[in-house]
């Protein structure tokens, strides 16, 4: 009788000189080959979750909704600042540029940070800025590509100002008191008004001033900015004890009534954020009649 053939057994090490043959050695392939799938299909789906973890990340972050935003007042020297930026690195590099401008004991105020505001542009540009704005009384706002000045500012220092922010935010808007710089005084019949007029002719002048005013609101449209500056002058230079009143439109519905009263406010606030005496002026009800924004002498 021939000798029995042991059979294979699967996943076992035979010795090459066993009997078996090669086709008995198949299983351990087979298993071999599975394990290698299995492998790169775990990798594959490591893969792809990281890529998921990656995408929802970044879905989850905020979409800039509207600009970042800084606002500086020159208060004889002493700075203060106010806004909003898009991060916490951006705030420090502001605050830090400021106070090498103007020294940290001279600078006050708050950025708030928003991840929903655009990042800030002008930030880089901002320590050259900072070491050019020296204008007692000035105030200037930075918004996206808008730069808007206002206070109380010489033509002077109007002029050399905008020479500066020219050259370090080329292409950008320069509102309110920068412009009609180099173009004269911003109104006629304030300009015609001697040094020392009446104030019965200083209120005609102020009434020929046209003050406008952006869309349905209190706020006062950049292009009044320099008339304004020009009617708190003329005010100022009226006889002692000489007072105004600040009047809108009469009649309507209450929702005017309360804008005109703003409109009204605010037009006295940049009055005496120009030198106006805040005793010399008055807010009250139109008189009866009377269309748009007036002024007349309070006897």
């Amino acid at each position: 009788m021939l000798p029995a053939t042991p059979h294979a057994i699967p996943g076992v090490f035979m010795h090459p000189d066993s009997p078996i043959s090669p086709r008995s050695r198949r299983p351990t392939a087979v298993w071999a080959l599975a394990l290698a799938l299995a492998a790169t299909g775990l990798a594959g789906c490591n893969r792809g979750g990281e890529a998921a973890d990656t995408a929802a990340a970044e879905q989850a972050k905020p979409v800039p909704r509207y600009e970042a935003k800084l606002s500086l007042v020159n208060n004889n020297g002493a700075l203060r600042y106010d806004g909003n930026v898009d991060s916490d690195a951006a705030k420090q590099a502001i605050v830090a540029a400021l106070a090498h401008a103007y020294g940290a004991e001279r600078v006050s105020g708050d950025l708030a940070v928003d991840p929903y505001a655009r990042p800030a542009d002008w930030a880089a540009q901002l320590p050259q800025f900072a070491a050019a704005f020296t204008q007692p009384g000035a105030a200037v706002s930075f918004e996206g590509r808008r730069i808007e000045l206002a206070g109380q500012v010489a033509e002077a220092d109007r002029a050399a100002l905008l020479d500066r922010v020219r050259q370090l935010y080329p292409g950008y808007a320069y509102t309110g008191l920068f412009e009609g710089v180099g173009a004269g005084p911003a109104n006629a019949a304030l300009a015609a008004l001697p040094a020392k007029a009446e104030a019965a002719a200083v209120v005609a002048a102020l009434n020929q001033t046209p003050i406008g005013f952006e869309g349905d609101s209190a706020r006062i449209s950049a292009g009044s900015l320099d008339a304004l500056a020009e009617a708190a002058k003329a005010i100022q230079a009226a006889p002692a004890n000489t007072r105004i009143e600040i009047y809108g439109p009469a009649g309507g519905s209450d929702d005017q009534i309360d804008l005109s009263k703003q409109r009204a406010e605010a037009v006295k606030v940049l009055l005496i954020v120009n030198g106006v005496n805040p005793a010399a002026i008055e807010t009250k009800s139109a008189p009866d009649g009377s269309r748009g924004l007036g002024f007349r002498l309070i006897k």
